[in-house]
């Protein structure tokens, strides 16, 4: 399944859960208070219906402003907060960079793209690497990042998926722009044991069907 597929599933199931969770804290209250639908709905103005179809989980789609406001009347409040989910949203730039390194790729050697790490629980594995190239008994992850802006947390990132799915060569591709040859050339060396390799040197070791050591380089 493709990471975009996995992230609307997981934000669509997320939805279901939260409507579900504030259907029944505002039954909840609702009873507590002694209040009929129709008058929990008149104090926040929406119709008794509206409140029946809230508690009952049959309303597809709730407003935030509507939830909040319902919430208050009953004594509740409404609390909505974003936080990461580990899955970096890739740019439309960075397709046809990828797409060039692969298209260097030579037999026996064969590559995919956009490939799910190993589950380590009954949750939903998000990451993906950018691609897997593979063959000869080895695996070599590629990571292809459009604008660098915090060395150190994309190291920590990449890091973690290493050690969640271990491979033999893992390589971190860098678009090939003023900002991110700025920001390399000040804190490269946060990238710990990841050398930089010279851009050509992989492209001739991809069509000669060999893997290139691990490292980071420009494209």
């Amino acid at each position: 399944m493709a990471t975009q597929e996995r992230l609307r599933s997981r934000g669509a199931a997320k939805g279901r859960r939260t409507l579900a969770e504030f259907a029944a804290d505002i039954r909840a209250a609702r009873l507590a208070a002694s209040l009929s639908q129709a008058e929990a709905g008149r104090r926040a103005g929406l119709s008794g219906d509206k409140v029946w179809k809230i508690e009952h989980e049959r309303l597809a789609t709730l407003s935030i402003l509507e939830a909040c406001v319902l919430a208050a009347v009953l004594g509740l409040d409404f609390s909505g907060r974003s936080f990461p989910n580990g899955a970096p949203i890739r740019d439309a730039g960075q397709a046809p960079r990828l797409a060039a390194l692969l298209a260097e790729v030579g037999s026996p050697l064969s590559y995919v793209t956009d490939v799910p790490l190993p589950k380590r629980d009954d949750a939903p594995e998000l990451r993906a690497w950018d691609a897997i190239i593979a063959g000869s008994g080895e695996r070599t992850a590629i990571e292809l990042e459009s604008r660098v802006t915090d060395v150190q947390a994309t190291t920590r990132r990449h890091n973690q998926k290493r050690l969640d799915d271990p491979v033999d060569h893992f390589l971190l591709v860098l678009a090939d722009t003023k900002h991110n040859r700025l920001v390399m050339g000040e804190f490269a060396v946060l990238l710990g044991d990841l050398p930089r390799l010279r851009t050509e040197t992989v492209r001739r070791l991809l069509r000669a069907g060999k893997h290139p050591p691990t490292g980071w380089m420009f494209i």
